[in-house]
């Protein structure tokens, strides 16, 4: 299928972060956003951070958890999953929530990014696919005035569950930080075109989220 012109506009290239330092400030949401600045998913290509005409003059470390009913995104393979194909597969996830409830303040938007290693190829993926870190930037782009402080969830994975993968951790640092390990994401990626696991997939398209949504992000 075909990647409707509203998310086109957003594919990316996903930042390979290995580290679990909190991103902190502007410019940290910057970096986990500037991975919205073209390209594919597929190439996994790293994108320099984009430079904004706003600076903010206040930050908010948000409080309470963050539920979002809607979701889109893509999810990318490199090289391509396929069954016998060459290893390791890197995967790449990106995708932004929408029609967010709770926290103080309620972000409008929030963008999760994260990058982890398949050590076997293969397709389809099923069961527990990998563990990476998670990095999560709220009402950005454009960098808002004031700003809520981006987090992270170390550990999150990946685990597919029917036609869904789910996204579990918590969120340890940032805004938005979780006592408990209680974050939950669902997605649902679609096969983009007529890409298959005999040929090979390089990317997928996040078409939707299902209840119970993205929940404590």
């Amino acid at each position: 299928m075909n990647t409707p012109r509203s998310i086109a506009a957003l594919r990316h290239s996903l930042l390979r972060r290995r580290s679990t330092k909190l991103l902190v400030g502007a410019a940290g949401a910057a970096l986990i956003a500037s991975t919205a600045m073209g390209g594919s998913l597929a190439t996994a290509a790293t994108h320099a951070v984009p430079r904004t005409s706003v600076v903010p003059k206040t930050d908010i470390v948000g409080g309470g958890l963050v539920t979002c009913t809607v979701a889109t995104g893509e999810v990318g393979y490199s090289p391509a999953s396929q069954a016998g194909g060459a290893s390791p597969l890197t995967v790449s996830i990106w995708f932004v929530g929408k029609d967010c409830t709770g926290g103080q303040p309620t972000p409008k938007t929030v963008i999760g990014s994260m990058s982890f290693q398949v050590q076997e190829n293969r397709c389809p993926l099923l069961g527990q696919i990998g563990t990476g870190t998670l990095n999560l930037a709220y009402d950005y782009p454009p960098v808002p005035n004031p700003m809520i402080d981006p987090s992270v969830a170390p550990n999150t994975t990946v685990t597919q569950s029917g036609p869904y993968w789910v996204l579990t951790g918590q969120v340890t640092a940032g805004s938005y930080p979780d006592s408990s390990p209680n974050l939950q994401i669902w997605l649902k990626p679609n096969v983009i075109g007529a890409q298959n696991c005999k040929t090979g997939i390089t990317s997928e398209y996040i078409a939707r989220t299902q209840p119970p949504g993205l929940v404590n992000i």
